[in-house]
């Protein structure tokens, strides 16, 4: 009697597990869900992160971040940066400098002025960066972040 007892706790313990683990991923989102967060806009599910690197863990939380986001033609994404961020010229847009910073290859960094160029101030402070590119098909998004 003893082992059917644990023998079902164990089954219970492992469909409990389960389920949570199911639970987190349909609820999580991917790395527009933390741009949402850290800086406001509600950017559309991506189809997945094809690139990825930081500057590592900081004590402050300071560091730089780069990603690139695929979506699929017609997610949306163009319209809600539109409408979320501020659209700024190829010129202006400081994301090299942090490409430059994290050693991004060559063919992870788009060209500006093959994109659209999107900036947003964060909330509560103004000396982080955000710069979001938008391919020219706008199925990539290069979003490229800076926190001091």
């Amino acid at each position: 009697m003893r082992r059917k007892m644990v023998g079902i706790s164990l089954l219970l313990l492992v469909l409990l597990a389960a389920v949570f683990v199911s639970l987190t991923v349909l609820f999580s989102g991917g790395y527009e869900r933390i741009i949402g967060l850290n800086w406001d806009p509600d950017l559309p599910r991506s189809s997945g992160c094809l690139y990825e690197t930081d500057s590592g863990t900081s004590p402050h939380g300071d560091g730089l971040r780069y990603h690139v986001l695929e979506y699929a033609p017609g997610s949306g994404l163009a319209a809600a940066l539109e409408e979320q961020t501020e659209e700024c010229a190829p010129a202006e847009c400081g994301a090299a400098f942090i490409w430059d910073g994290l050693s991004v290859p060559a063919d992870w960094r788009p060209d500006p002025a093959q994109c659209c160029c999107f900036t947003k101030a964060h909330p509560s402070d103004s000396r982080n960066e955000l710069w979001l590119l938008l391919s020219a098909d706008g199925t990539w998004l290069y979003a490229a972040e800076s926190f001091l």
